[in-house]
């Protein structure tokens, strides 16, 4: 994990399932990432990469789904009701796809071209990109989790992208819903297990 990445999402989900695991701090700021140790683990160079008894899986969408096939726990992907599943899979993807991706283009336009002097229009886009994807966040805020009745590794992605909104200043009092998740999810103990495990 890198503390304040996507791979929180994943964290608060090993914390509900109480899983024995060990954190291993890979700090993307850093370029630790980039290290060959870790490109040996995960050639693409991202955070989460889950080390298990037959491999090591990459992926946010496919950790949360080992882990609730694993453990059926809270926190990851509802098992037993098809829908809630694939409710959950639905918004990680579109998390994982697109809002993601809106961050990137502010947080490393280099990403989407060698060409640096077309930097400061991916991030302009990004930052437009990011506010009709923040309305529609505040939309779907409406039950007390993204899935009803299930807390998800979908609410976990909503808190994350809760503070990386503040990360780059935008004023997210405008999401009075959106926020009142975020508080639930942070009452929960696994999630501020989590919180401090990264020191956030």
């Amino acid at each position: 994990y890198s503390p304040g990445a996507c791979s929180l999402a994943t964290h608060i989900a090993l914390e509900e399932a109480g899983a024995d695991y060990e954190p291993v701090r890979v700090t993307l700021a850093q370029g630790e990432h980039l290290r060959p140790d870790y490109l040996a683990i995960n050639p693409h160079a991202r955070v989460p990469a889950l080390a298990t008894e037959r491999g090591v899986i990459t992926e946010n969408i496919a950790i949360l789904n080992f882990i609730a096939d694993e453990y059926g726990a809270e926190g990851s992907v509802p098992r037993g009701d098809a829908h809630a599943a694939a409710r959950c899979n639905e918004l990680l993807a579109w998390f994982a796809s697109t809002v993601h991706i809106a961050f990137a283009q502010i947080w490393r336009a280099e990403r989407f071209t060698d060409e640096e002097s077309v930097w400061d229009a991916i991030q302009i886009g990004g930052r437009k990109a990011l506010q009709r994807q923040f309305d529609e966040i505040e939309t779907i805020c409406g039950d007390e989790w993204l899935v009803p009745g299930h807390f998800t590794a979908a609410d976990g992605y909503a808190l994350l992208f809760f503070r990386w909104g503040r990360r780059i200043g935008e004023e997210m009092v405008i999401f009075p819903k959106w926020a009142a998740l975020v508080t639930r999810a942070i009452e929960r103990p696994a999630v501020r297990r989590a919180l401090e495990r990264e020191g956030l």
